[in-house]
């Protein structure tokens, strides 16, 4: 799970709110070495660095974010509920490994990506926190439909292309593909989703009513995908 966000508050935010912490995009660093040359900087980045952190060096410690956590502004009404179809949400399009926790302060809807450990600890997860707040409309991230809030993460979908075909498939059936305009990609059904290895939406939403619980751009990627990071190990 890959993440990145275009940070602009506005200078609105109250210092006693929660606010979701700005993840910079760093530079991706690639072992191009391919001479085995003893050089001691690749593209101005010391050797045993790109050794150590590289994407593309097989035994890169890299191993990305552990989770991230966002604020889900609800009602008094709400409370007790989003989370919950937040998480059924990823469990019905996606068939994810979800639950909902709470701890002590509100529920949490906990989604799991990669490998699951003896304790229930997901390899990585994306958290949705409960805040309740008199009016959650005046709380959400500013977003428009052409570019969503400006966040947007990257997931790598199953162990095969076809569960991979089958995450597009369902978000297309659930009317959830979405394009983009600032990315050349343009997929809206299946073939295309095939074709480009991946597929984009925005909208979490209650799969019983439509209802979108929260904005989020979602980068669905297929394991074929050639940034896919499993690959370098």
């Amino acid at each position: 799970m890959d993440s990145n966000d275009d940070d602009d508050d506005g200078g609105n935010q109250q210092e006693d709110e929660p606010t979701i912490s700005s993840i910079c995009q760093q530079k991706v660093i690639c072992n191009n070495n391919n001479d085995n040359s003893s050089s001691e900087e690749q593209d101005g980045i010391p050797t045993e660095i790109v050794q150590q952190y590289g994407i593309s060096t097989p035994q890169t410690i890299c191993q990305g974010i552990d989770f991230i956590e966002f604020f889900v502004y609800v009602t008094k009404e709400d409370a007790g509920t989003t989370a919950e179809k937040i998480a059924r949400f990823y469990d019905f399009f996606f068939d994810a490994t979800t639950s909902v926790v709470n701890d002590g302060k509100s529920d949490i809807a906990i989604i799991a990506f990669g490998k699951i450990d003896d304790f229930g600890r997901a390899e990585q997860s994306m958290l949705f926190r409960e805040v309740v707040v008199d009016n959650p409309q005046c709380h959400q991230a500013a977003h428009s439909d052409d570019l969503g809030t400006g966040h947007h993460i990257a997931i790598y979908v199953g162990n095969c292309d076809e569960d991979y075909k089958v995450a597009a498939s369902n978000c297309l059936d659930g009317g959830l593909l979405w394009v983009n305009p600032q990315f050349e990609d343009k997929v809206l059904d299946v073939d295309s989703a095939m074709e480009c290895k991946q597929f984009r939406f925005k909208n979490i939403v209650d799969i019983e009513t439509g209802e979108t619980l929260y904005v989020l751009e979602h980068e669905i990627r297929s394991i074929s995908h050639p940034l896919f990071p499993g690959g370098n190990y």
